[in-house]
């Protein structure tokens, strides 16, 4: 893993053809009947693709933690959020969040687990910053070539990616599918292993 980190125009990220490929609306359905207060990471949220509208679904019933390394990114965020007052804009390194331990409610990683260098490590972080029960939503590109995306041979299976989760104690709760060059899933944390090393 960690083959294909995105490098090159940040206006990539939000343009027609991604829109295809990642309709915002099926993306925002993943995550459910919204609670009051809720506490979203949007983990690699590159130029607020997903930031943006998510804060404006959530409509003062929550916060969007926008977590990215990349700061020139976060700066093209924070233009384009204007006056939305729910997002809060974070610096991250890949496997370290500035975020307070068990905030997240629900984290979102759009296009980000074929890029992890260590899933081990990112999930440890993503299960330190997350309440007791949260849910990760996980979205990423099919094996299927089209005019955008990694290389094919840098893309994760969705089998695969369902294994990794099911095997750290999580429950795949929804499968949906926002084109067909891309999967979506859900997954639930009803019953955790510790958070250690030890998985296998």
């Amino acid at each position: 893993m960690g083959g294909h980190k995105f490098h090159g125009d940040p206006s990539r990220l939000d343009n027609p053809k991604r829109r295809e490929i990642f309709p915002i609306e099926a993306l925002i359905e993943a995550i459910g009947e919204l609670g009051e207060s809720i506490a979203v990471a949007d983990l690699g949220c590159g130029t607020g693709y997903l930031t943006i509208p998510l804060a404006k679904h959530l409509n003062g019933k929550g916060i969007i933690y926008a977590v990215d390394i990349n700061p020139d990114m976060l700066e093209i965020l924070r233009e384009k959020a204007g006056g939305l007052k729910n997002i809060e804009t974070l610096k991250s390194e890949e496997n370290s969040f500035p975020i307070h331990n068990s905030t997240i409610d629900v984290s979102f990683m759009l296009t980000v687990f074929h890029e992890l260098d260590d899933p081990d490590k990112f999930l440890m972080e993503i299960r330190r910053i997350s309440k007791p029960f949260h849910k990760i939503v996980v979205i990423d590109w099919n094996q299927v070539q089209g005019e955008m995306g990694p290389p094919l041979h840098e893309r994760i299976p969705e089998g695969e990616v369902i294994g990794f989760f099911k095997k750290r104690g999580y429950a795949l709760i929804k499968r949906f599918e926002p084109s067909r060059f891309a999967y979506g899933l859900v997954f639930c944390v009803p019953t955790c292993k510790p958070l250690d090393r030890a998985w296998s």
